[in-house]
Formats: C-alpha cells, structure tokens, sequence
C-alpha cells in the first residue's frame, strides 16, 4: 500500500519490504490549530428541556436562565488548549454571537487558537465550554474534552468528532471517543476518507445510514453503557491534512552542570578568609546522576509571583475579596530590572542625603502631574521611582517648598496614597521602612478625605494585597518548604499589621467630617464594610473594624444619619442572604454582626437617654412591611392586565378604612425616605397606582410640618395645633433600586460639590432609598415630560403661542403667568475668594424678552447645564423624551437611570444627550441664553474635574457592589468615568472638548428620529 503525496513539504518515509507508508511529523507543522464548530444536538434519552408550566409556577428563579425556556437561547463556546497536567497552553478563543433559530443549535464558524500544532504536547486536548448568560454573568452549561492525539495509533487527529457535552467536563479519551457508536465511527472514517468512495453506491446508502444513526441510541449499542450517554453532543471538524500527522517533539540535551567539591566548605580558591553562602536546590536527575543547580532566590520568588498574577488575572473577573493584586507585580518585569529596583530601594535609605533632597523646578513639575494622576492610574517605574526618591520631602514639606513659595498643598495632599503604590509590599525591609519613618510623618489633616476613602477601598485590602502570598503558601503546603512558609507568615502577619494602621488612620480622618457631609459618602462607607476585619472573639467582634465601630457610633448619636446606615446595611445584609442562598446570614457576616450591634446600641442609647430614635426605627419597619402587605394584596386580588382604575379605587378604599391604620398612624414617625419630614397619616384622595405591570404604589402622605417646634399651651386657646402639609412618594416591589440610589447620591455630592464654589445650579436630586434589594421609595416630584410637554398647544397663551412653535418655551410662558411663592435658596454662602465663579454669575444674567419669568428662565437654564454635564460624567443611558422631565417652577431633570456608564439599549447612543428642543426652549442656538447655558456647563465641567479623585474613589469603592451596571465589567467601570474627565487634557483643551460635544449633540440627528420612534411605540402601546 503506498499513500505518497509529492505536494506535502513534510514528511517520513517507513518501508517494509514493498510496502511504503509516508506521513508527517508533529514537530513540523507550524500552523495554528484550527476548529470549525458545527452544532450542539441534544441526546435522544435527554432528560433536560425547557421547565414545565408547573416548574415555572412554582420556582420563579427557573426565568433567570434562558435555556430553562427557550431551546433557541443564546450559547456561546469557548475554547482552549491545555497539557496532561490541566495546565492552560493558550488563551481562550470565542465564537461570535449566533441568533438561533427552528430549535436548532448551529454555529457552523471557524476559530483559530493562538497555538501551533508544533507547540503542543503528547497529551494536550481541548476544552470545550458553552456559556450563556444568567443575571449579567456568565454562566457555565455544559463542559467536554477532546485529545489532539489519537494514543491508539500516535496520530493528530482529523475531521467529524462528537463531543460528549455535560455539567462536568470529564476525563480525556486518548483513544476512540466512547460517547461513539459504531456506525458513527465508520460514517467519520468515510468522510475522512478511509473508504473508497463511489458516487452511485454513496447516493443510495448515505441516507439510508443517516436514517439509522437518527433512529439509534448510544445507550442502545453494546459499546456504549447507559450511564455514559451525555445530555448533549458538540459535532466539530479538525483540519484534514493530505497525510497523516504522528506525534514527534525535539530533544534537547541535559545542560551537563556538576557539582565542584571545592567549593562545598565555602571557601574560595587563592581567597582565604573570604566566604560565600551558595544557595542551592536538589534536582533528582532521571539518569541517575547527582548534581545541583544554583538559583537566584529573587528569580525563585519572582516566578512564582508572576504565575500567580496571570492566574489571577485570568480566573478573577470582579476583584473579589482577597483574589487580586494592588498594582502590577514586580513579577511583570525584566529579572534584571526587578534586581535593580530591589537595590534601589535598599540603598541610602537612611542617609541624611537620602533624607534631605529636594527636586529641581524640572522634576517638581513632573512630580506634580504624578500627583494629579486619578487614584486608578497604574503607575510607570519610572513614577514609582520618583515618589520614592522623594518621599521624605512630601513627607516633611507639604505647604511650602524650598524657595519659600506656597505650594500646591492641594496636589501635595495625594503623595500619601502614591506613596503606598509605589514599593512592593511582599518587600520586608521597604515595608517597614514606609509605615516605620515616612507615615509616622502624615497626621489626619494632612490628606482629603478623598484619599482616606481609597485607604479603605480595596486597594488597600490585606487580603488583596496578601493574595499571592498565600497562595504561594499553598503551592509549598506539599513540599518540603517549612521555612519558606514560616517567612511567607510572618511577611502576611505584617501587612495585616500595617493595613489595619492604615483603616484606623482613614477612619481618624473621617472623624473630622460633619454629619452633613459623612452623609454624602456614607453610601461608600458602608460598602467598605466589606473590607473589614472581624475578631475571633464573640464578645468583640468589631474590635478589629474601626471602620464600623465609628459609623455605629456616628448613626446612634446623630437620628438623621442613623436613618440611612441602618437601611443601607439591612439592604447589603438581605443581598448577602440572598446570594448566599441560606435562610439565615452567616455567623462571619460583616453586615449582620453590624446590624445588629447597631439596633442593640441604639436601643440601650435610647433607654439612657429617653430619645425616640429606637421607637421611630420600629414604626419605619412596620410601615414598609404595611406597604409590602399591601402590594401584594393588589396583585392577588387584581390580574396584571386589569383595568387601573379598579386598582386605584381599591388601593384608596383601602387606605380610607380607619381599621387598616393607613389614614391615621397610631404614632407619627420620621419618613424613611427623608427623616426630616414626619409623617402621621395619608390622604387616600390623592393616593393612586401606576399602570405598569409591578403595579407601583403613589402614597400621598400626610406630614407634621411643625414637628419641631415646641408645643405651647394657652390659657384661652389651649395646646397649639399642629399644621399638616403633604409628601408623595411611590413604592415599587420587583426592581432593585440601588443604581438609581447611587446615581443620586453622585447628583447629590456633585450639586454639594458645586455650591461650595457658590455655583447652584438648580439641581433636582430627588430622593430614592432601596428597602430591600427588591423594592424601595421614590420621591414623586410635580413634574411633565418632554413629550407631554412638546405635544401641548397651550392655547391659553392666545396669538403668542403661534410666535414661537416650541412646546418648551411656551411651557415655561405658561407657568410665568401663574402665582407662584418664592423659592428659598439652598446654595452656600458667597465665596469672596472664588472671583471667577462669582464674575460668571454676575455676567451670566439670562434675559427675559421671551414672554417667560428670569427666575423660571435662569432655572431652567442652569438645569440644562448641570444635567448635561453630570449625565455626561455618568455615562447616563437610555435617555428619551419620556424621562427628561420639567417641573412648573422651569427645573429640568433627568429620571430612569437603569442605564449608566455608556450603556445604552439602543443603537449609537449620543456621547450626550441634548435635543434641539431643549435649546429652542431658551431661545434658540443664537440667543444669548445659549451663549450662558455653555458658560454654565463649561465652569461645571472644569469644577467637577477639579474634584475628580473624590468621585473616581466612589466608585471604587462601589466595584463589589451589587450595581448591574458595575458588575457587567467591574474593571472598567471607574476607568470610563475617569475617560469623561479627560484628566489628560488642560482646562483649556477640556473645555473646547466640552464645546465639540454640545454642538455634535445639538446637530444629532440619528437621536431624533429614535425619539420619533420611541414616542410613536408609546403612542401605539398606550
């Protein structure tokens, strides 16, 4: 038999007496290894299919995976190669997304690895993975495996194979695949091309074969046992080469090092006196021969660091807790550059020289950018090497340098937190040095209290910074490495040591802060909770968390503050039950030990000193659980497509009734949502439920408007009555309110942010607190939308309304006509020092010749401007003329962020979103008021860039969050918000970027034919 094939460039020739076999050789095929992907088809004993209506019914979490319904849901595979050892050989490979379709599973794509067939070994395979997507996240359906070499004969493999697809990958089969019967193995044998093939006889046969494999089960065959047949089988192709391909690798010769007994006492030849320490390792030699190999410790370490960091980098996708490194490794570098870092953070530390340099007007201005850098930025070696050079000079001269000149303290105030990036912590002598001379040199006033939230964030995490210390430990636990782990211990034990130093030092820091302004990052606070350290003892728990020891101490002696921490950590406790899965949190639970320090010391604050904060936080829970009860009787009573208006008559029967205690509560309390509202009953008039298929409540509710005043008593009159105002609000069961609570909160903090430069801007952020992880209250807030507004003729307005054909503008003449009280300002006090702050406002005067009110006009247009700049910084999606709201006093507003940092449901989204209408509403783009409105939203954008490292850290400490916007790509998500402040350009550049964006945005068109749409599926939905 000769199979001999001139074409082929590689190949060996076998001859046996008259019998030639050519092939080719492993080691010579230099392509990438290449799979098409055909099909995933389900077994015919699979017992796996879409959820019943019943499983449906009884187990909503069935809806959460597609594949549980629909046979037509989205797959993705994934693919990869590994050694005998499960060690991955390349990266992963992906195929593109396929819209499936008629119950079929087919891909029918190509994928090439980033491997050759040369760089692979005897006993590599591939590993198949199909992912979907459950919750955001992907989600494993099914695993198998798949040998390159057939071991039967030595060969590479080729052409049809079926792959046994199940929730476990299973074992590698190195020979015939046993999920195979027979007749499949001599169909792929003729498709390879073993059997001479004959038209005729291939058209009468082949079907007939077809017909047979369909009808037959794996379980039916002799070789193949029940037990053994998989819920599904992946049909792929190998490449099919013109020769066979045997497995063959190089060899390489053993480096014939030896051992010289000379030098075994440690003494050098013709050197006496002098000695040196060998370092050495025994290496077993498979021939028999002793010999030793000298090694460089810092290499040993360095290789170890690095494969843990690309591990790392590979399976951790969320940076949870204790699975991630604080920067890059020095692993990352060159051997000899790590060698040279290493001493050049040794050398000198101590020297009055070291301690006593200063930097040139040069290096200072270099320096000074490194300052500014936002907190995420990964920092260079060159960086790293600066702030250590310099840093006894930051650390000793903060406010003025050598020349006498007042430096920028405000920069200066940021070296601590570079500082601590800049050395390698697993670095014994450079650690000490940094918390035993530099920190002791910083005292709390000294940094922002930005920074002291990026020492609490994980950044700073001991379990992160410790990551690839411990798993080195667990590398070495089956070796004989007692004194290597004895020295990974002790280095462990003392991050620990100084992490906690640090938590204290951010906590010291925050101290300082008002209640008022601990409120606008008390969300973030609580978040870093997480990061906290409980102690072994059930007495003390907390006495190894400053962090929570200090917020409960803050929320018992401040009621307003109180408020919030409690709801935020019931919130985060429910979230951890919820995703723990248990019914009750675990003992180590963070949130639930602080919970319930929290209510126990409150309870025993409140005996001591007879406040009624303990008694208001009972009449809270016992209202949101009224108002649970009663959106649940809604939706048992009434179907979800009945009418609204018999809901609404049934919900106001309901509150009307005296015995369900709704129109009068037997005790008034502080309203959750704003505690410094007091509510004592509802008005069921005014009370209503949204059409929307989770049937949201409105609640008017009825307040105590002078709770705060003291009673007095007449002798004519009597005890003064109380006056009663009104506060709406809704509550929502079904939708997890967080990220509309923390896009608020940012609105809030930035609105804080800008009148402290005495800029208000006229800012709506209305109130949302998440009750549990699946409900809330909003506040209702008197508004109109867009499209209502533009929709309107306004014909009390008369011939003026024919003027100008803008809804908006004639929106705002309206309300100017009407009576309306003055509005108190809430902005801070003038700022005489801030003269270009207060020289725009004294030129930014809106004018008054389009038949509207200035005080409606200048509302509406620094509203405008705020909004476009924050919702820009935010990364706000999903905006339509359906959530861009107008309030009667000229407010514009945004509502409905399910959508944040440039995620967007529709098709090419707009960097920012400003209709051409909203201009027109304050004159046009060539009425002076536009000319303000930039003015506005350019002083806007240069102020919150100013205070961009207060934000970035937010959101840092926002990553592990249950945020569905966050956790799509955790790592990114503060480096497009840090993206929107162009930290990179000048004040100048970011403002004439600014500019480019407002007139992209106003000239837009594809946004307004998408408005056009969404109203017209509004207008056909309704």
């Amino acid at each position: 038999m000769s199979l001999v094939d001139s074409s082929a460039p590689i190949s060996e020739s076998v001859s046996h007496s008259s019998n030639t076999a050519n092939f080719g050789l492993s080691k010579h095929l230099t392509v990438p290894i290449s799979i098409k992907v055909c099909y995933l088809h389900p077994s015919n004993t699979n017992s796996h299919s879409v959820a019943s209506s019943s499983q449906k019914y009884k187990d909503a979490f069935v809806f959460q995976k597609l594949s549980n319904i629909s046979i037509n849901s989205d797959l993705f595979l994934r693919v990869q190669v590994f050694d005998e050892n499960h060690n991955a050989l390349s990266l992963p490979v992906q195929t593109p997304y396929k819209a499936f379709s008629n119950n079929k599973r087919i891909w029918d794509s190509s994928l090439k690895l980033p491997v050759n067939f040369n760089q692979v070994s005897y006993g590599s395979y591939l590993e198949f993975t199909l992912l979907e997507i459950v919750q955001t996240k992907e989600c494993v359906f099914g695993m198998g495996r798949l040998s390159l070499f057939n071991h039967a004969n030595s060969t590479l493999r080729k052409g049809s194979y079926k792959i046994a697809i199940g929730p476990e990958p299973g074992k590698v089969d190195y020979f015939d695949s046993e999920s195979t019967t027979e007749l499949e193995r001599s169909i792929v044998r003729h498709e390879n091309g073993d059997f001479p093939r004959s038209a005729w006889l291939d058209s009468l046969t082949l079907p007939v074969v077809d017909k047979l494999r369909s009808e037959s089960t794996p379980a039916q065959t002799q070789n193949v046992s029940a037990n053994k047949v998989a819920p599904y089988y992946l049909y792929i192709e190998l490449p099919n080469f013109s020769l066979p391909i045997v497995y063959s690798d190089i060899t390489y010769s053993r480096p014939n090092v030896f051992f010289s007994t000379d030098y075994m006492d440690g003494a050098i030849p013709g050197t006496p006196g002098v000695t040196v320490v060998i370092n050495s390792i025994e290496i077993n030699s498979p021939g028999g021969s002793d010999f030793a190999k000298v090694y460089d410790p810092d290499f040993e370490t360095g290789t170890i660091q690095k494969f843990n960091h690309i591990e790392l980098e590979q399976t951790s996708s969320a940076t949870p807790r204790g699975s991630g490194v604080a920067g890059p490794s020095m692993a990352e570098m060159d051997p000899i550059e790590r060698k040279f870092q290493t001493l050049a953070t040794n050398i000198n530390n101590t020297s009055l020289l070291d301690k006593e340099v200063k930097p040139s007007p040069h290096m200072r201005d270099e320096l000074w950018k490194i300052l500014k850098m936002p907190s995420s930025a990964v920092l260079s070696d060159h960086e790293k090497k600066l702030l250590w050079k310099f840093r006894f000079y930051f650390s000793k001269n903060t406010l003025a340098d050598d020349s006498g000149a007042a430096a920028p303290s405000q920069t200066t105030k940021h070296f601590l937190t570079k500082f601590l990036k800049c050395f390698n912590w697993e670095n014994e002598y450079e650690l000490d040095h940094a918390f035993q001379e530099i920190f002791p040199l910083w005292t709390v006033d000294k940094i922002e209290i930005g920074d002291a939230l990026e020492l609490l964030s994980n950044n700073f995490d001991p379990y992160t910074l410790t990551a690839a210390l411990r798993r080195r430990m667990v590398a070495t636990v089956n070796s004989n490495a007692k004194d290597v782990n004895t020295n990974e211990e002790k280095k462990i034990e003392k991050i620990f040591k100084y992490s906690k130093q640090l938590r204290m030092f951010a906590v010291d820091r925050i101290r300082l802060a008002s209640p008022d302004e601990l409120l606008l990052y008390l969300l973030q606070l609580v978040q870093a909770l997480k990061y906290e350290s409980l102690s072994t003892s059930k007495e003390t728990l907390l006495s190894e968390a400053p962090l929570a020891q200090f917020l409960i101490e803050r929320s018992v002696e401040n009621g307003h503050l109180g408020n919030f921490f409690y709801w935020y950590v019931k919130v985060e406790n429910e979230d951890q039950l919820n995703r723990t899965g248990t019914q009750k949190p675990p003992d180590n639970s963070i949130y639930s030990v602080v919970l319930n320090t929290y209510i126990e010391r409150l309870k025993n604050h409140c005996i001591a000193t007879k406040k009624p904060e303990y008694k208001y936080l009972k009449r809270q829970i016992a209202f949101i659980k009224k108002l649970t009860s009663l959106v649940e009787l809604l939706r048992s009573t009434f179907k979800k497509n009945e009418a609204t208006a018999k809901k609404k008559q049934f919900l106001q029967e309901y509150l009307a009734d005296s015995s369900n205690e709704m129109l009068k509560f037997p005790d008034p309390f502080p309203l959750p949502l704003d505690p410094s509202v007091m509510v004592c009953g509802c008005y069921p008039a005014d009370s209503s439920v949204f059409k929307s298929s989770l049937a949201p409540l409105k609640i008017a509710l009825k307040t105590v408007t002078n709770h705060k005043e003291t009673p007095q008593v007449s002798q004519i009159f009597g005890t003064k009555k109380n006056k009663y105002g009104k506060y709406s609000l809704m509550f929502k069961i079904g939708d997890d309110l967080r990220q509309d609570q923390l896009v608020i909160q940012i609105i809030t903090l930035m609105d804080q942010l800008l009148k402290n430069e005495n800029l208000n801007l006229k800012l709506t952020p209305y109130k949302i607190l998440a009750t549990s992880p699946i409900a809330g209250l909003i506040q209702f807030v008197p508004n109109e939308t867009l499209d209502e507004v533009l929709s309107n003729n306004y014909p009390e307005l008369g011939p003026l309304s024919n003027i100008n054909s803008n809804g908006i503008l004639n929106y705002l003449r309206v309300h100017s006509r009407r009576k309306e009280e003055d509005e108190p300002e809430q902005g801070s006090a003038p700022d005489v020092n801030n003269t270009a702050t207060s020289f725009l406002q004294q030129k930014s005067t809106v004018t008054s010749d389009l038949g509207v009110s200035p005080t409606i006009m200048d509302n509406y247009v620094k509203s405008c401007a705020g909004y476009c700049v924050i919702t820009y910084i935010l990364g706000v999606g999903d905006r339509h003329l359906d959530n861009l709201l107008l309030s009667p006093n000229g407010k514009f507003w945004h509502a409905d962020f399910g959508y944040i940092l440039g995620r967007d449901p529709k098709p090419f989204p707009p960097l920012m979103k400003l209709p051409i209408q909203v201009i027109d509403g304050m004159g046009g783009m060539n009425h002076e008021n536009f000319n303000i409105f930039k003015s506005y939203c350019f002083i806007t954008y240069t102020t919150l860039r100013k205070n961009s490292n207060l934000i970035l850290n937010l959101f840092q400490l926002m990553l592990n969050a249950n945020i569905p916007d966050i956790q799509i790509d955790p790592k990114r998500a503060v480096e497009k918000v840090q993206e929107k402040f162009a930290l990179d350009m000048t004040e100048e550049e970011a403002i004439l970027h600014f500019q480019n964006l407002i007139i992209d945005s106003v000239n837009a068109f594809l946004p307004v034919v998408i408005d056009t749409l969404h109203s017209l599926a509004q207008y056909w939905r309704a």
